[in-house]
């Protein structure tokens, strides 16, 4: 069931509470409270002007911004005010081109975030799971015309087993401070990378889900953000955003995402300071009631316990990474390649094949007139090498074929695509600590 505006009203009816209790976000910010009056008017107003003014699919809001204050007659905006170089109607324009695009008013992707970088990219792209194989090559000797002063018999070719890692893992981060520590991690260990500039905008949501698409694997996302107000609504925010284009666009994707830094218990445990919230941030009561006066940045941690972030996103990436993976099938097409040489040498063995290269040698230094004679002599032996080789080839056996270690994932992750709407809302509601909740 497509779950709109309309549709949580009605739930909401049913259930006996308010429609803001089955929303995760804001009445102003979530996905799928976008039919609400003041919204709808707002994306079809931005959707009016991207198509009075002929933007183009890749235009950047704040370019839009000035063109629209730019403009001979003034721009109005939906309340009938004109449109101004302020930093409120910068903030209306992009509520309402959020709103457009959730309404689906304006071109899918029809715009670009210039704000933050793309994901880094070390996940390695899926492959079937294979065993080794081995097959003859150079069957024929090659004419003699076009013989230089060495010549290969035929030999074993190795196609290596491949074994891939059974998830696609992502970890997103808030700043770009940790970069230092995760990108060689990342690296290392073969997971992408999402740094962004505070909450995670629509269009790397979007770019995630068509990274999970293309991939076909399960997608892990791991969050990390400061323990503050805002780092505890950016993994709700980005989740959210995902549950929404996931059932919008009716795509059947096994996605989750976990925040795994800064916990309060992590601030607990490591005995990191608090640093006083703004006066003007509206949330900050309401955390400091659940947790404690005070936030916590990510760069304590590394300032007070260096290595330690490290092994905090390590352990929780390896839920799902197998780090022996690489070694283990390494050895296993290590051993097998062993044995096919081991196999190519004892046919080789059975052949007078120096024979033939000392002629071939001769052929080349005084231009021998046998050339065919040779030719065909070569070419019979090159051919039971062949097929001697093929009767010896080695057969890889499937028990050697590694597999990876079973994935250990939390018992009940923030946002899990799988669930119905309702438990997803359950599951937001208890990490916002609402009716109760706990973190």
């Amino acid at each position: 069931m497509r779950i709109d505006y309309d549709v949580i009203g009605r739930l909401a009816d049913e259930l006996g509470c308010r429609c803001t209790d089955l929303i995760a976000l804001s009445s102003q910010n979530d996905p799928f409270y976008v039919g609400v009056a003041a919204r709808r008017e707002a994306g079809e107003w931005f959707a009016r002007l991207w198509g009075e003014l002929g933007f183009k699919v890749g235009s950047h809001t704040r370019r839009i911004h000035y063109v629209l204050v730019s403009s001979d007659q003034p721009i109005l905006k939906p309340n009938g005010k004109p449109y101004l170089n302020t930093e409120n109607d910068w903030k209306t324009l992009g509520a309402a081109s959020l709103a457009a695009r959730y309404q689906r008013l304006i071109p899918d992707r029809a715009l670009v975030d210039r704000r933050n970088d793309p994901a880094v990219i070390f996940a390695n792209p899926p492959t079937q799971p294979r065993s080794a194989t081995c097959s003859a090559v150079g069957e024929t000797m090659p004419f003699c015309d076009e013989i230089d002063d060495t010549v290969l018999p035929p030999w074993l070719q190795v196609t290596a087993a491949q074994v891939p890692q059974p998830f696609l893992v992502e970890v997103w981060v808030e700043k770009s401070t940790q970069d230092d520590i995760l990108i060689p991690l990342a690296r290392r260990l073969g997971f992408n990378l999402q740094v962004g500039a505070g909450e995670t905008s629509e269009v790397l949501a979007r770019d995630a889900i068509s990274r999970a698409m293309v991939d076909r694997r399960p997608m892990r996302i791991l969050y990390v953000s400061d323990f503050d107000p805002s780092g505890r609504s950016m993994p709700v925010a980005l989740a959210r955003k995902i549950e929404f284009w996931i059932m919008e666009l009716g795509l059947d994707l096994d996605i989750t995402l976990d925040p795994i830094l800064l916990t309060p218990e992590q601030c607990e445990h490591y005995n990191l300071p608090r640093t006083p919230l703004k006066v003007t941030d509206r949330r900050a009561p309401k955390f400091e009631d659940r947790f404690g006066d005070g936030a916590t940045e990510l760069d304590a941690l590394e300032a007070l316990h260096p290595g330690e972030m490290a092994k905090i996103v390590e352990a929780e990436v390896c839920r799902y990474i197998d780090p022996s993976l690489t070694a283990r099938l390494t050895a296993a097409n290590s051993a097998f390649q062993r044995r096919v040489k081991a196999a190519e040498q004892e046919v080789h063995e059975r052949f007078d094949i120096s024979d033939i290269e000392g002629r071939l040698d001769e052929l080349v230094s005084n231009f021998m007139a046998d050339r065919e004679a040779l030719q065909d002599e070569g070419s019979t032996m090159w051919a039971e090498i062949a097929a001697q080789l093929k009767a010896r080839a080695p057969r890889f056996d499937p028990v050697d074929l590694p597999a990876p270690r079973h994935a250990t994932p939390p018992e009940a992750p923030l946002f899990d695509s799988k669930r119905s709407y309702l438990e997803q809302i359950d599951h937001y509601r208890n990490w916002q600590g609402r009716d109760g909740g706990a973190a």
